[in-house]
């Protein structure tokens, strides 16, 4: 078990090991303010140059030259504006952190530290002679970061030397900021949530910034914005197609219960829908959200069938690895592959999921018990690693501790799914049937672009059929746009892939196109398929993925195609007689929902039916049953 001392100090890879695209940190509408704050009074008793805004307080002492050089702005769109992009500032500053690096003690003082991102677990400070030395970059930036208050000592000097710009220096705190008297100061504060000050006389190259708490500029200090731009570069994560897409309309929220409350402790920032449909939501009044609320409607409604059926469908794909110990992390690298523990789990530390330069690699981790994520644990994503293909699934709570980072959907079945104060979710928080806990964290599971590309392909749909022992694929497309070609794959895991064919794209269209292909391989048991794109440019997308179950009809008993299906699937009797055999479907609850007393060849559900049914026949005084899975 980890002492609460525990701390993980790690640094920025180079977006290259991102396995993504990078792009520059953009301030967005904060470019233009040297202080702004989204809750809280700001005061300046000194010379204060550019912009000053708060969303919800008090702007005093900014009168007119040459005491103050910007333009004033109070809870206006401008405000609202700049307080949704200062959330995802600090989200992409926070998504930088990857590995271990090094160890610094919370108090820094005169030294000099190298280009990097430096943590600190707990409250920290700086005082004497601190020099950032860039190692004659340019572009060097550093990161300080501190989970805790941030103190500056009286008469502190901050020396950039060798290409280090104040553009490119960031001091983050968890807490409040205190800049002693006589300072000279350089880099931007950012205080997720507290109040910012500085005493008399400080010297200031660098923005202020306050989610939320009060920014004071004390008599005869002097703030200045930085003379260069921002060069930091950030990953760049598109959007990402599941390989196992089975969210449905859940996969809009980012805190969804089927039953329960949904409790926010105190100001957070949410990017993703908030819902419920059976409990209260509080307290999101002073959190920055963007998305939308919904209690007890027809889309919660949806969403708890859909995520019923998501689960359904996730613990039925095969386990691939059942020999791991119940606790991971604590600096260890992963696979990808379907991870079950038979008994409650924990992570704790850092735990690095490796897809190997595959961008559909899929790591299912599954506990059949709660599941305990440790104060500062952390899930890092490399080798083309998505958080769409990465879940989290226990029978029973997840409880995610302080200052905790998590990437994927975490689904608690029947069990709270809480995160502790200053914790990070890229992903989900979703529960069958209990109640989302957050507090002063930052939750999402937007893309991080800046501008996302769109999907080149608008893919309609993409089928598979048993036909006279082969597979008949079809699929349609709404539009095309620098299409090269469609690759089907095959795979019996869902994890190793291997090429069956390449169809022609139509380049560009704007019109509706049907394609298909017949495979007259013999699958011999339930086998998974993929339908990707490739530009003309050699850039793939990932279009869509299904299941076909056995079309050879060797052996005896029922085989049911297609599995999944979207309510009507096929029956065979493989080698047996079937003019007088029953057909009964039953719900996972042991309800009959279809009776036939004779065999059909095809059945159809009701069109509300969803998740997973068994398909039942009697002959000759066996009992045969299939599981089938009904989607949309």
């Amino acid at each position: 078990m980890l002492k609460k001392s525990f701390c993980l100090t790690i640094i920025l890879l180079s977006f290259l090991k991102f396995g993504v695209n990078a792009q520059i940190l953009d301030l967005a509408s904060l470019s233009s303010f040297e202080a702004y704050t989204g809750a809280g009074a700001v005061t300046n008793s000194g010379t204060f140059t550019g912009d000053v805004g708060s969303h919800n307080g008090v702007i005093t002492g900014f009168v007119s030259p040459p005491t103050f050089n910007g333009n004033v702005y109070n809870a206006n769109s401008t405000t609202l504006q700049a307080k949704v992009d200062m959330l995802w500032l600090y989200i992409q500053l926070n998504n930088l952190y990857v590995n271990f690096f090094n160890v610094h003690a919370p108090a820094f003082g005169s030294e000099t530290l190298s280009a990097g991102i430096y943590t600190t677990c707990g409250a920290g400070s700086v005082g004497g002679t601190l020099t950032l030395d860039g190692g004659g970059d340019p572009d060097a930036f550093f990161i300080l970061k501190f989970q805790g208050a941030f103190t500056v000592g009286a008469a502190t000097t901050i020396i950039l030397t060798n290409g280090t710009r104040a553009a490119n220096v960031f001091w983050i705190a968890n807490g409040a900021i205190t800049v002693g008297a006589s300072s000279i100061f350089k880099g931007t504060f950012f205080s997720y949530t507290g109040a910012i000050s500085s005493g008399a006389n400080c010297d200031i190259e660098g923005r202020m910034l306050a989610s939320e708490g009060a920014i004071t500029i004390g008599s005869g200090s002097i703030a200045n914005m930085p003379s260069t731009p921002c060069t930091i570069p950030v990953p760049c994560r598109t959007y990402c197609a599941p390989v196992h897409d089975v969210l449905e309309t859940v996969e809009n929220f980012i805190f969804y219960t089927g039953a329960g409350a949904v409790s926010n402790a105190s100001t957070s920032g949410i990017v993703g829908n908030v819902g419920t449909d059976a409990g209260a939501i509080s307290g999101f009044a002073s959190s920055t959200h963007v998305g939308t609320f919904s209690i007890a409607n027809a889309t919660t409604a949806q969403a708890k069938i859909d995520l019923i059926d998501a689960y359904d469908q996730l613990i039925l794909i095969p386990i691939t690895q059942a020999g791991h110990a119940p606790s991971f992390g604590l600096g260890e690298t992963l696979n990808e592959g379907v991870y079950y523990i038979g008994a409650a789990g924990s992570l704790a530390g850092l735990l690095t999921l490796d897809g190997q330069n595959n961008p559909n690699a899929t790591f299912i981790f599954r506990f059949n018990g709660v599941l305990t994520v440790a104060a500062q644990a952390r899930v890092v994503l490399t080798g083309g690693t998505e958080i769409c293909n990465v879940f989290w699934i226990s029978e029973g709570a997840i409880s995610m501790g302080t200052f905790s980072f998590l990437r994927g959907t975490a689904i608690a079945n029947m069990g709270a799914c809480t995160m502790g104060s200053n914790g990070t979710v890229e992903g989900r928080m979703l529960s069958t049937s209990g109640a989302i806990g957050f507090s002063t964290g930052t939750a999402y599971n937007s893309p991080l672009c800046l501008t996302p590309s769109p999907m080149p392909v608008k893919l309609i749909s993409f089928e598979g059929d048993c036909y006279q022992q082969n597979i008949a694929f079809k699929w349609s497309t709404a539009s095309e746009q620098d299409n090269a070609f469609f690759t089907i794959s095959s795979s019996a895991n869902g994890f190793n892939w291997d090429k069956i064919t390449d169809i022609l794209g139509a380049g560009n269209s704007s019109s509706k196109l049907n394609y298909s292909f017949l495979d007259t391989k013999r699958y011999h048991a339930l086998t998974y398929f993929r339908l990707s794109q490739t530009d003309f440019n050699g850039i793939n997308n990932i279009e869509s993925y299904i299941a076909v179950q056995n079309c050879m009809s060797e052996g005896e008993g029922l085989t049911i195609y297609p599995n999944p299906s979207k309510g009507t699937f096929g029956l065979i009797l493989n080698n047996l007689q079937y003019t007088e055999t029953p057909v009964s479907v039953f719900d996972i609850l042991g309800q009959r929902i279809y009776y036939s007393p004779v065999f059909v060849p095809t059945i159809t559900l009701q069109a509300d039916l969803k998740g997973v049914f068994l398909v039942q026949i009697e002959l000759e005084g066996k009992t045969y049953v299939k599981k089938v899975i009904v989607t949309n």
